[in-house]
């Protein structure tokens, strides 16, 4: 069975070669003082070991420009993750305001799903809406015309407007004869509505308004106060409510009638002229009697500042009438179709295209930081190459200066090997430097001028004679024995 120590993954410990370096930087400060080109390397390779220490230290802190890259990859893939699920999977949930008595279609309209969902906030009225909407309380608010909001917000006039329903007793033919107004909530839409067509008709100062429609339409035993003149109110006429309070306003003696604005009209322009056919809320008797013209209210769907773009599409789409059509659902793709397929994928890919090779562009900023220790130990290999280029121990006889070559040829190969030790613990304690050549190179280059030394070093085995020597081992020329 194997050694489980072996079954470790094997790191360089840089200690033992700060240990090794001091060694060589010692020997040869004692055995070749004379050669202070060699003493000057031999120091270099000590420092750039200790500087290896220092960096691998630096290295293991969470934070710095090394760990630079590995972020940004981190970031950018968890954006594109986030931006991919947002806007692909993610069903977004908007808080719509939306007022508890009319509005019926619009509550319909709620339940239409996709990726978008709505979610109900039920409000007194127009006014509540509109205070939730300004606050960021809610999303979405149908406000009803007449109530102000910022003109910053963004609107849209919904298809579904509510009718002006004014009640008049018998005997009051004009408005100036109308004293007390029964209308739905203080200070919601029926209420405003009903204050502006006052303040057009110069009865804003006379006028009175009760706020009981909604006791009046859900207690069947509620009365009408003798003093009441009229009845004001704003109303979905696709509400039976509404149509139920018709009828009991007509048994009371109060005839739906037109509540002219005249020519004010035209500066409120929430208003759309309209009329509500004979018998349209009631048919025994007919409610109204006669076709009576009145005024259409637009109601708004009005949006809180910063919803985004997406949402907004969505919330636009919740007023169309016709979202559940054969036409709207149908898909019949086409060459255009395919063209924004395609440009969505095109889309899609650069985007990570991008984020690649913004990867690779750190990397490359942090090999420029290590750029200056890979110059220092390629210039120590140039140094120990030039010392050593002359230091053959081929044909050399004098056994002091062979000895000493011999030992200078040994040191330079042992410093050169720990040159190469030292780039290959930069590369172990940062990889991301394995994207540059400069490791390649100094690798390269240690290993080739080694591989000389030791050449050179083999070289010692080798006996020449001198040249007196090999003259007599070479014997007579021929043509001397020939002539003998």
């Amino acid at each position: 069975m194997a050694d489980p120590s072996l079954q470790r993954w094997l790191r360089l410990e840089i200690d033992p070669v700060i240990r090794r370096a001091e060694h060589l930087a010692a020997q040869v400060q004692h055995d070749l003082p004379s050669h202070a080109g060699l003493v000057r390397a031999a120091a270099g390779v000590l420092r750039a070991a200790q500087e290896a220490k220092r960096v691998s230290r630096v290295l293991r802190r969470p934070w710095g420009l090394h760990r630079l890259p590995v972020y940004f990859l981190a970031a950018a893939l968890c954006g594109f993750a986030a931006w991919t699920y947002w806007q692909f999977f993610h069903v977004a949930t908007l808080r719509i305001a939306l007022p508890a008595e009319d509005a019926v279609l619009l509550h319909q309209q709620m339940d239409r799903s996709g990726r978008v969902r709505f979610a109900p906030v039920v409000t007194e009225g127009s006014r509540e809406s509109a205070e939730l909407l300004m606050a960021g309380s809610v999303d979405l608010a149908f406000v009803q015309g007449g109530i102000e909001l910022p003109p910053a917000l963004p609107r849209l006039r919904s298809p579904n407007a509510e009718a002006v329903l004014y009640f008049v007793r018998q005997g009051v033919d004009h408005p100036d004869e109308v004293h007390h107004i029964m209308t739905s909530a203080r200070s919601q839409g029926s209420h405003v509505v009903a204050q502006v067509f006052a303040r057009y008709w110069q009865i804003a100062d006379q006028v009175r308004f009760s706020h009981d429609w909604r006791a009046f339409v859900q207690d069947p035993e509620f009365s009408l106060p003798a003093d009441i003149d009229a009845v004001f109110v704003v109303k979905d006429l696709a509400e039976h409510e509404a149509m139920y309070a018709a009828e009991r306003l007509s048994a009371a003696g109060f005839r739906l009638t037109t509540p002219d604005l005249g020519a004010h009209a035209l500066t409120l322009d929430y208003l759309q002229p309209s009329e509500i056919p004979r018998g349209y809320l009631g048919q025994d008797p007919a409610v109204p009697a006669e076709t009576v013209a009145t005024y259409a209210v637009s109601t708004y769907l009005a949006a809180r500042a910063g919803l985004t773009p997406r949402r907004l599409a969505a919330a636009a789409h919740l007023l169309d009438r016709d979202a559940n059509s054969l036409v709207g659902r149908a898909v019949e793709p086409s060459l255009e179709d395919a063209l924004n397929v395609l440009q969505g994928v095109e889309a899609f890919f650069g985007v990570l295209i991008y984020i690649g090779l913004a990867f690779l562009a750190l990397l490359g900023l942090e090999v420029t930081t290590y750029r200056r220790r890979f110059n220092e130990l390629n210039t120590l290999v140039s140094l120990l190459s030039m010392h050593q280029s002359d230091k053959d121990v081929l044909g050399l006889t004098e056994p002091a200066v062979r000895r000493e070559n011999l030992l200078y040829l040994s040191l330079c190969s042992d410093l050169l090997g720990l040159i190469s030790v030292i780039s290959g613990y930069y590369a172990q304690e940062n990889p991301s430097l394995l994207y540059g050549n400069m490791l390649e190179i100094i690798h390269a280059r240690s290993d080739g001028l080694k591989l000389n030394i030791q050449t050179k070093i083999m070289h010692a085995s080798v006996v020449i004679d001198p040249p007196a020597t090999a003259a007599r081992n070479a014997g007579p020329p021929p043509d001397a024995e020939d002539a003998g």
